[in-house]
């Protein structure tokens, strides 16, 4: 890639590190960065998706898990965040790869409207982990509490974004999980599959909208 090429998207206090076979994520320096827990989302969300398939991705941060799928699947990835900057990151990173089958939008999640309703075959988020005021953070506060959006949230919009069929791909923390299953069920989700790291602190799901009763479970180092 050309020197060009990275000067006309890549700002001051950026860079932009290698995701492998010539692709490249924009990142903060000094601020909001990707964890691998989005990393692990997008690999397990990846083995479900063909190109033909329609992805919302919520609280899509600087990208990250949308343009992973963009590059792998080359499903059409529309991606929303509230965040202007990390909105606008975003943006830059999938105009340095050249990428045309993913969109982003900034703004809050629980205002898109009607223009979700039923359309995705597939929803992927990495959410806020931690209830407001129970862990502070000065870095990216709405990337780690429910500041602007809520678990119940995120399962409610996933629900009615999605169509009969489709699923939601989530990580998120174990001292959840109870909260989490009972939402899904509360909102027509059947989780069909969880995955428990070893170290007992996270865990990734696939709950599918109108699923029948099954789930598989899985401990598994991601």
């Amino acid at each position: 890639m050309s020197d060009e090429r990275f000067t006309k998207y890549v700002r001051d206090g950026e860079k932009a590190e290698p995701l492998g076979d010539g692709y490249y994520i924009i990142q903060s320096e000094n601020g909001y960065r990707f964890g691998s827990d989005a990393v692990s989302l997008a690999h397990f969300a990846e083995r479900d998706l063909t190109w033909r398939d329609k992805v919302l991705d919520l609280c899509s941060g600087c990208g990250i898990i949308g343009i992973m799928l963009a590059i792998s699947t080359g499903a059409h990835i529309d991606c929303v965040e509230i965040d202007k900057s990390l909105c606008d990151m975003s943006g830059r990173s999938a105009g340095l790869n050249e990428l045309k089958n993913i969109t982003f939008t900034c703004c809050d999640a629980r205002d898109m409207g009607t223009w979700t309703n039923n359309q995705y075959d597939c929803v992927v988020c990495n959410p806020p982990y931690y209830k407001v005021g129970s862990k502070p953070t000065i870095i990216a506060p709405q990337a780690n509490s429910e500041i602007s959006i809520t678990l119940a949230d995120v399962i409610s919009i996933s629900t009615r974004a999605l169509k009969v069929g489709g699923a939601l791909y989530m990580t998120h923390v174990t001292s959840r999980l109870d909260e989490i299953i009972c939402a899904c069920r509360d909102n027509g989700l059947t989780v069909k599959k969880l995955v428990v790291n070893p170290n007992g602190k996270t865990f990734m799901v696939r709950a599918v909208r109108g699923g029948k009763p099954y789930m598989e479970l899985e401990i598994k180092e991601y």
